[in-house]
């Protein structure tokens, strides 16, 4: 019922572009930083593809697997093949999730040098690094309520300090870090940060980091390899102590508490511009970049009772329960 909802509010807003009789059938280009199976980048293109198709345009999909495979060489090289793929399918328009395929294909190769309008999601926080917006590009930046649950976790525990950042070695994490390292000495906050490759490391960092730090923030891990959900599971279970946090919904049940982001709002956002701009009225240059908006509190009560949470504290925010 949730992805119906997304889709029909997809649909409703750009209703007035669809209907147009006039209007010659669309060749649309998605190309997903990550792979089928990745949470977050699963709902925002299940929004685009449900409903291109509704609209009756033409939606050729290109997912690019950096989570899996995130070397810069793995990059650089599917990117020139997916570069010869859209000069072969022509497209009037081009959608881009997360900061991999804004990185390696857009910047380098789409940049004010096409006159195909393109419009990004899920690039994390800010897009100056990547020279954008642009005269053919904008988008939607993925903003976390981090800010929100960190002051949350400090009501409830005031003399926290030490803050570990327990996350996949990726593109999008390593630009995390330098970007929020600001927020968390604003909250009084000292950050320290591990990216990890694999789970087996994973593993090793989560048990000795319940033992030295006040608050561990686990964003997400769908680049470390050889990941095991039951074992991750177990391995949380035993050696959990400390309060450990996420803004990702898929990471809840290794997580006490989450403020999480909804994936699907940025692809509605993502697919509103785009349709302005095939409307005729705008360019890409005349769309402001926007930032999601919306939220959803969730609460593991397994692990909330291992640590002795107090949930009242919590429950203001009428969070979704994880077992």
């Amino acid at each position: 019922m949730k992805a119906i909802f997304w889709i029909f509010l997809a649909t409703i807003l750009v209703s007035s572009i669809s209907c147009n009789d006039t209007q010659r059938q669309k060749r649309i280009l998605y190309i997903n930083s990550y792979h089928e199976g990745y949470p977050t980048s699963d709902k925002v293109c299940a929004v685009i593809r449900d409903s291109v198709m509704s609209w009756g345009d033409s939606l050729k999909i290109i997912y690019m697997d950096c989570k899996r495979n995130p070397s810069s060489d793995f990059a650089e090289k599917k990117a020139e093949s997916i570069y010869k793929e859209i000069e072969n399918f022509k497209p009037d328009g081009i959608l881009v999730s997360d900061d991999d395929a804004v990185k390696y294909v857009v910047e380098p190769y789409l940049k004010d040098s096409c006159d195909i309008p393109i419009v990004f999601c899920g690039v994390n926080w800010e897009c100056e690094q990547y020279g954008l917006p642009c005269s053919n590009i904008t988008g939607v930046l993925e903003v976390l309520p981090l800010e929100s649950l960190l002051n949350r976790v400090r009501l409830l525990y005031p003399d926290a300090k030490k803050i570990a950042i327990l996350s996949e070695n990726t593109v999008s994490e390593r630009n995390n870090c330098r970007i929020l390292d600001t927020l968390y000495r604003k909250l009084q906050l000292e950050p320290t940060y591990f990216l990890v490759d694999d789970f087996d490391e994973w593993s090793e960092n989560f048990i000795q980091l319940n033992k030295d730090f006040d608050i561990i923030y686990m964003p997400t891990n769908g680049a470390v390899k050889g990941w095991d959900s039951i074992v991750a599971k177990k391995i949380v279970y035993e050696n959990i102590k400390k309060p450990v946090v996420t803004c990702d919904d898929f990471m809840m049940p290794y997580c006490v508490f989450g403020l999480t982001k909804v994936a699907e709002e940025q692809a509605v956002i993502a697919l509103r511009m785009l349709t302005d701009i095939f409307g005729g009225n705008k360019s890409p240059e005349d769309i402001p970049v926007e930032k999601n908006k919306q939220g959803k509190a969730w609460l593991n009560s397994v692990l909330a009772g291992k640590i002795l949470l107090d949930v009242n504290v919590l429950s203001d925010l009428k969070p979704e329960i994880v077992n």
